[in-house]
């Protein structure tokens, strides 16, 4: 059974290198270190690859006759193992597991690439802190696996040097699926006191932990700020709210492995060599952003302005939505904000504008048309008056 996962491993080697990358391409961080392999593969290259598609499916079987030179892998399984270890390519692995990292074990001398999370949990803490809570959680990863009990020991290091205690989830011992999760981790959010700042140890998790909330009736953020790690666009962006996360340096990460195996290749490194991937940002959404007033109803309001900014929304249907009158709602607007509800609404739109041009190539037209603006000429001086440039000064500007 063994030779089905081996790895072919002949004596000439080819002019061109041949490196099999077993790495996940599902997810933002796997396709980062991707990018960083790819990027110093094309300054010092060329090199050939066999990627595995999917998630970590890594079937060892397609490259068993694949003349493979090196290696760069996720070591998910113990078939993996086996089969890298007996290939005897040189290999640059990714976030050993604990049992892996044993001194006396077959990967000792294994060159690996791994992420700082001690640095990213006191990173996260930072942030949460910053917003001035009294409560703080943390959710680790099923089976408390090596990386997420190192982010919650750095997220609890740097809560106690400032002074707080730290509420842990225990996750089941065994995998769940998605709405038994969702269960599990629903009564435990309940009972914590709030509002509450809270750590997820990735950001899956952190999505699970929002939907969580949603069924629970628990408010985010207004009850509990949820973070999470890898900053995988996508999938936070797919959460209500969307889901702030910290950054890793995935992709410096790829490069030094990548760089690492060349030098395994070439035969000019000889004894085993570490990489730490360290957090580099937060990128800040709507999951942690505190509200900026006390008042309930301001807070909704507020809120649904945000969630509604790409359409014309009026100050009636901010006010029926919050069920008081628009008298009332102008009312706590000015108390707690001293502004208007129509200067909020104006605001939120032309927010939702700037990053349009900033982050797409869409026409004026075509995010007048979006915004509900009716025509890009109403758009165009809808914006000049708020800002006080037009859109083409402004993205000039922005391309300065």
């Amino acid at each position: 059974m063994a030779d089905v996962h081996r790895i072919s491993h002949k004596n000439a080697r080819p002019t061109l290198p041949r490196v099999a990358l077993l790495v996940e391409t599902s997810r933002e961080v796997g396709r980062s270190i991707l990018s960083g392999i790819e990027r110093y593969a094309r300054l010092y290259g060329p090199w050939a690859f066999h990627l595995f598609p999917g998630d970590l499916a890594q079937q060892l079987e397609e490259v068993r006759t694949w003349d493979a030179t090196g290696i760069i892998a996720r070591v998910e399984t113990p078939e993996v193992a086996r089969a890298i270890l007996e290939s005897r390519l040189p290999t640059v692995a990714l976030d050993l597991y604990e049992e892996q990292k044993d001194p006396n074990g077959p990967f000792r001398n294994t060159c690996e690439v791994y992420v700082n999370s001690f640095e990213v949990g006191k990173m996260a803490a930072t942030h949460l802190l910053d917003r001035h809570y009294e409560q703080y959680a943390f959710v680790g990863e099923v089976n408390d696996v090596l990386w997420s009990k190192e982010r919650e020991r750095g997220f609890r290091q740097q809560l106690d040097r400032a002074g707080y205690d730290c509420f842990i989830y225990k996750p089941p011992q065994k995998s769940m699926c998605w709405s038994d999760e969702i269960h599990a981790l629903g009564p435990w959010l309940e009972k914590l006191p709030k509002p509450i700042g809270l750590m997820a140890a990735m950001d899956v998790r952190g999505r699970q932990v929002i939907a969580a909330c949603q069924e629970y009736g628990i408010r985010v953020p207004e009850d509990v700020a949820v973070l999470g790690v890898d900053n995988d666009p996508l999938l936070c962006r797919l959460c209500t709210p969307r889901m702030s996360s910290v950054v890793l340096d995935s992709e410096t990460g790829g490069y030094q492995a990548a760089l690492i195996l060349d030098g395994l290749m070439r035969g000019k490194i000889r004894e085993k060599k570490t990489f730490l991937i360290g957090p580099i940002s937060i990128a800040c959404r709507e999951s942690t952003m505190r509200p900026e007033v006390n008042d309930p109803i301001v807070a909704e309001a507020l809120r649904f302005i945000q969630l509604n900014s790409m359409i014309a929304l009026s100050v009636q249907e901010v006010a029926n939505h919050v069920n008081v009158s628009r008298r009332v709602l102008e009312v706590r607007f000015r108390e707690s904000l001293n502004v208007s509800v129509l200067t909020r609404i104006k605001a939120a739109r032309l927010e939702r504008v700037k990053q349009l041009l900033d982050k797409t190539d869409m026409l004026v037209y075509e995010i007048a048309e979006a915004c509900e603006f009716g025509s890009d000429g109403y758009l165009c001086r809808f914006f000049q008056r708020e800002t006080g440039m037009t859109i083409k000064e402004y993205r000039k500007k922005k391309e300065s």
